[in-house]
């Protein structure tokens, strides 16, 4: 099969693409594909980290207001269609899948009218704007939420649930993987991340976090961020408590595997994977997201009972403090959390869409 994704700008849009490419992978040892996104992105990058061929595209999110910015904007998007349009020629994909951001955009729009078919995934509660746009032509809409908000077809929308990398629906046990990390399996250990950039909220609370604990009641995995790497190592040098601090962390899924605990933004693939893991969180939506995504993402798991829900603006080393101190304490419920992850888990999503893929292949073909 020959295959062209397209999407990125954040490891929610990456992520369930890696966890589609490994899967059509492994069914189709011919697989073609091709990865369009922006040049120097998270998406380059993991296309460079998973042999992914990559092709990169010129566009840019659209300006709210500014009319003189539009107008730079819209020659730049401009030629991307263009590029999009000279990629699928030269390509032939027999399907083009989108995967959300700005950047899917360019390619999915010219392959639909270029009469090939298209699939597109939201991973988020409410219908992100690329899929908004795009929808109405999409020859498929799988959806990770059943009460999905937003405008699309209905005839088109197909519930599959948000897919996560293989390393996350098949975890190493919790032992093995303090082990791997030099972790104690007998302390309780909070991973706290803030996405791929890393949150600045986030990172200020755990500096004065930190402080407040005992060596030997609880340690910490810190992904920061490059912005803010600096100062946490500074923070984690002054206390006694056992703190991991690294601007990335590579291997997530060993990560998530080692924690008791996880405080974590509420991207869509962030709480897939916590949900595939079963692992309570303390979730901090970021405040800026498009259309107030990860709020509706947060709200969800806490109203299911698997997440507490700590607004940005209440992010504080007190508050956090408070909220450790809470759930550490609290085997039982840290256990009630668990189950309600994992009852959150969709852990056939990626099978199912990279079904809905072939099914559109095949009928296009007959």
């Amino acid at each position: 099969m020959r295959i062209m994704i397209t999407g990125g700008g954040t490891g929610g849009h990456t992520s369930p693409a890696v966890a589609i490419i490994e899967e059509l992978r492994a069914r189709d040892p011919m697989l073609a594909v091709q990865w369009v996104g922006c040049k120097g992105g998270i998406e380059e990058r993991v296309c460079a980290a998973y042999a992914i061929p990559f092709r990169p595209i010129p566009t840019r999110g659209w300006p709210r207001k500014n009319l003189l910015k539009r107008a730079v904007v819209g020659c730049i998007v401009l030629a991307g269609f263009v590029r999009a349009f000279f990629y699928i020629k030269k390509f032939r994909p027999q399907v083009v899948m989108g995967v959300g951001g700005y950047v899917s955009v360019p390619l999915t729009w010219m392959a639909q009218r270029l009469g090939v078919p298209t699939v597109l995934h939201e991973q988020n509660k409410q219908l992100g704007m690329a899929n908004r746009v795009l929808a109405v032509r999409a020859d498929r809409l799988l959806l990770s939420y059943p009460d999905t908000l937003g405008d699309y077809p209905d005839s088109k929308a197909c519930l599959v649930g948000n897919p996560v990398r293989s390393g996350f629906t098949n975890p190493i046990d919790r032992v093995a993987a303090c082990e791997k990390l030099e972790l104690d399996p007998l302390i309780p250990v909070v991973l706290v991340c803030g996405g791929s950039q890393g949150a600045h909220t986030l990172n200020q609370a755990l500096s004065d976090t930190i402080s407040q604990f005992t060596p030997g009641t609880i340690q910490f995995i810190w992904m920061t961020g490059n912005a803010d790497v600096v100062g946490a190592r500074a923070a984690a040098a002054a206390v006694d408590t056992r703190v991991d601090v690294h601007p990335f962390i590579d291997d997530m899924a060993t990560a998530c595997a080692a924690a008791t605990l996880i405080v974590s933004r509420a991207g869509a693939s962030s709480t897939a994977e916590l949900a595939a893991l079963g692992r309570p969180s303390i979730l901090v939506p970021y405040p800026h997201a498009t259309d107030g995504h990860q709020g509706e993402n947060a709200r969800a798991f806490e109203e299911a009972g698997a997440s507490l829900v700590l607004l940005d603006e209440a992010c504080t080393g007190e508050r956090l403090t408070d909220l450790l101190r809470q759930l550490i304490g609290n085997p039982s419920q840290l256990e009630s959390m668990s189950e309600a992850a994992a009852a959150q888990a969709r852990p056939v999503a990626v099978e199912t869409i990279v079904e809905e893929v072939f099914s559109l292949v095949m009928e296009e073909a007959h």
